[in-house]
């Protein structure tokens, strides 16, 4: 039975149309990082217009990859460096407001990490991207109280098909789409506020797409901040950011600089109990306890 205002008329229904990209990253044996960002799919343009222009102050129209990024900022070299750096600025400095990131870290050495749940790798890779959608629609979309979202899902085609583990690609077009909406059924029959989810899946090369090679830039800088595996410069320089942002969001609302609440999340799963935890074990240190300086 439908609910009836105070005039006797149905509510009005609230309905949001967004683009998720996506990616994941395995630094190590131990962690597995899958990165969101959640674009409002009215807004797209503007992003790419803010990327574009990035882009054009350096004359730089390569593909931006974390793992491929050069030692130094400087030169002509360096000018994929500093694209990706201008990129990151640009999220500090706004664009987070119209681009919300989040990123799940699943620890796999937690003693609450039952492997028996997974019997293929590519199991456990498409469970916890359905995992870090739901919570991320939670967290950084829940504020608007959408009763209807559509979903168009985007990942990176070339990531995932050169993935050692195939199998990984068997179901995951399929079983995303059908975990999202299952989410949102049970979510509302537990009695919880959560949008009806439509969803459409595609896969798309990275290389073609700035909003895929943003969030392969900010998924690295986490990876670069949790566990500290590269000496070079550039790498370490963007993990600070991640850095920056993570210590900012610890402090009390009222005291936070950045005004990343609700629109950055760094996030680890399970705890010693089988929960989420929010407090993430970062390895990289920021350079004298300052800021950087560029």
């Amino acid at each position: 039975m439908t609910l009836l205002d105070l005039w006797g008329n149905p509510p009005i229904e609230k309905h949001g149309e967004y683009v998720v990209f996506h990616d994941e990253s395995i630094p190590n044996k131990r962690w597995l990082l899958i990165g969101l960002s959640f674009v409002e799919e009215s807004r797209l343009q503007n992003v790419y217009r803010v990327l574009q222009n990035i882009r054009q102050s350096e004359n730089y129209f390569g593909e931006i990859h974390f793992s491929s990024l050069p030692k130094s900022f400087e030169g002509k070299y360096g000018a994929k460096a500093r694209v990706a750096r201008s990129w990151m600025q640009a999220f500090e400095r706004g664009l987070a407001e119209i681009v919300h990131f989040s990123c799940l870290a699943v620890d796999r050495h937690s003693p609450a990490y039952d492997h028996r749940r997974f019997t293929h790798d590519f199991h456990a890779y498409n469970r916890f991207t359905a995992m870090a959608l739901k919570a991320g629609i939670a967290w950084h979309l829940g504020p608007k109280e959408f009763d209807q979202l559509s979903i168009e899902f985007v990942s990176d085609a070339k990531d995932r098909a050169t993935r050692p583990d195939k199998g990984m690609i068997d179901n995951f077009e399929e079983y995303l789409p059908y975990r999202a909406q299952l989410d949102s059924y049970l979510s509302q029959m537990q009695g919880r506020r959560f949008p009806i989810i439509t969803m459409s899946l595609q896969l798309c090369d990275s290389a073609t797409n700035d909003l895929l090679q943003f969030t392969d830039l900010l998924l690295g800088a986490c990876q670069m901040a949790l566990v500290a595996a590269s000496s070079r410069p550039v790498k370490r320089r963007l993990g600070e950011f991640v850095v920056r942002w993570c210590e900012d969001l610890r402090r009390n609302p009222w005291e936070q600089r950045l005004g990343l609440h609700r629109r950055f999340s760094f996030w680890g799963f399970p705890d010693n109990e089988g929960r989420p935890y929010n407090q993430m074990p970062l390895e990289l240190n920021l350079d004298n306890g300052q800021l950087p300086l560029f």
